[in-house]
């Protein structure tokens, strides 16, 4: 993938991305403790190239095309948010097991296993949701993107070969909330990482509708929308060399629970 071409998509994907984090009444308690919790649902396609062990694939495939192929498309996800005031810390978790058969020219069979944990702390720049129709808030974050992939290509008159790999790639973004009333939402968030650290490039970028309310002390929200991860990451040459160069991205949906 071309370095320019990710870094266009990433200005604007420092709007864009992100999961939840829903609006407090204004007359809460500021300095009040709350908790957000976000099971969600991504129901990711993949294209890039990926290298092990001296194999070779480009699996190009959506969503629906990954969903014919495979038994568990969509795996364990959660994303959890505590804050007070304006400072806040997040965790996201998110397993899924993926296959493309006849991946590119090769024609080998991929089967991935993917577990990714974000982590990191978050800041409230604005918040004018007490000031007009729509309000706008913006919080800027930090932290690091642990992944950690399972391989295996497989086809037919070649020896099957299979490797793992993990890394940490640090990650630095922002968080765009558009607040229409007291109950319709848009969420856009986006990330860049890596910076050789871990991959040598790495961007996310999320758009979410969201629709909220209220019940006694909890607020509720669901969630829909779309998202899309890329990394680049080498390491190892020769029989060893390992490449994950690819571009996840699928629909998302989801509710959350604020207390």
């Amino acid at each position: 993938m071309a370095r320019a071409r990710l870094v266009a998509l990433l200005v604007a994907g420092l709007l864009v991305g992100g999961v939840v984090s829903t609006a407090r009444a204004a007359e809460e308690d500021p300095d009040a403790w709350h908790v957000t919790v976000v099971p969600y649902v991504w129901a990711t396609g993949l294209y890039g190239d990926v290298t092990i062990r001296g194999l070779s694939a480009e699996p190009d495939a959506s969503f629906l095309d990954i969903l014919d192929e495979t038994d568990t498309l969509v795996g364990l996800q959660a994303r959890l948010e505590v804050t007070r005031g304006r400072f806040g810390v997040f965790g996201d978790f998110f397993y899924v097991k993926t296959e493309v058969e006849d991946a590119g020219a090769t024609g080998l069979d991929v089967t991935t296993r993917m577990w990714f944990i974000e982590f990191g702390g978050l800041y409230r720049l604005l918040d004018t949701r007490d000031e007009r129709v729509p309000g706008i808030t913006f919080d800027v974050y930090g932290g690091g993107r642990y992944s950690y992939l399972e391989l295996d290509l497989d086809t037919a008159g070649v020896p099957s070969a299979n490797q793992s790999k993990d890394w940490i790639d640090p990650i630095v973004g922002g968080r765009l909330g558009i607040h229409f009333s007291p109950h319709v939402f848009l969420l856009f968030a986006g990330d860049v990482g890596g910076f050789g650290v871990g991959s040598d490039f790495a961007w996310a970028v999320t758009g979410l509708f969201g629709y909220k309310w209220q019940s006694g002390t909890v607020e509720w929200a669901i969630l829909a929308g779309y998202k899309a991860l890329s990394q680049d990451y080498t390491s190892g040459s020769g029989a060893q060399r390992f490449r994950w160069d690819t571009t996840m991205h699928g629909p998302v949906l989801g509710f959350s629970v604020r207390f």
